[in-house]
């Protein structure tokens, strides 16, 4: 799986400790915001410890907090009476852009201090790939919602190039299945998963688009992300 390594993902109801639970075991690729930190290395580590004629399912999401009066990015975390920003990550490395002068300013009422570390990788690594989906977020229902699909589209970009450039894949494997969304964390109420992709592969095969069979009509995210481009970068058309 791989999905960002905040606290607030591993709780209960959560779709990764369900499937833990479910199946005893699980293989963590992600590391901040999700994306999957463990780069080819780790996907082929992954992939070998795989059964004998076993299939491998991936799980990808990126994460975002709702608070009790909808504020899209911000939760107030257990044991805690001040609202924090979620994923911290994402809205981290969209401050540092506007700091840079790479994103519009945009006065976001969560995140109000930085949190900078001069040894900070992975954050880094948002920041480069964040950068250039930014394009056309003034146009966006609501800006954070936006960066948490750009996320959405990086990770799976990412997720699809450690497929691709396996090419033993199905020496290990019989079949692939990739489940990719977002995380929704709430303080109340429990948390969602939002699904937005289910694909599975066989060898020689073209991937089957599982999607409408497992989970009904597709989102229309169009109004939430405000341009068919955007949408184009996230990987939603």
């Amino acid at each position: 799986h791989s999905v960002c390594a905040d606290e607030i993902n591993n709780r209960k109801e959560q779709l990764i400790p369900l499937m833990l639970n479910r199946w005893q075991e699980g293989f963590a690729l992600g590391g901040l915001g999700g994306l999957p930190s463990a780069g080819k290395s780790g996907f082929g580590a992954y992939l070998h410890h795989v059964p004998d004629q076993g299939k491998l399912l991936v799980i990808f999401a990126p994460h975002v907090g709702i608070d009790e009066v909808g504020r899209i990015g911000a939760l107030r975390r257990d044991g805690q009476e001040k609202v924090s920003s979620a994923c911290g990550a994402a809205v981290g490395a969209y401050k540092a852009l506007q700091k840079a002068k790479k994103a519009a300013p945009d006065p976001l009422q969560v995140l109000e201090a930085d949190n900078q570390r001069e040894y900070d990788p992975q954050l880094k690594g948002i920041v480069t790939r964040l950068g250039p989906r930014l394009d056309d977020i003034d146009q966006s229902a609501d800006s954070i919602a936006f960066v948490t699909y750009q996320m959405y589209g990086i990770i799976r970009e990412l997720i699809a190039g450690c497929i691709e450039e396996t090419p033993d894949l199905f020496d290990f494997a019989t079949e692939i299945a990739v489940v990719g969304g977002i995380m929704i964390n709430r303080r109340k109420g429990g948390d969602f998963f939002q699904p937005l992709t289910f694909e599975t592969t066989r060898k020689g095969e073209a991937p089957t688009d599982l999607f409408e069979e497992a989970f009904g009509d597709r989102p229309n995210l169009l109004p939430i992300i405000g341009s068919e481009s955007a949408m184009t970068r996230a990987s939603l058309l």
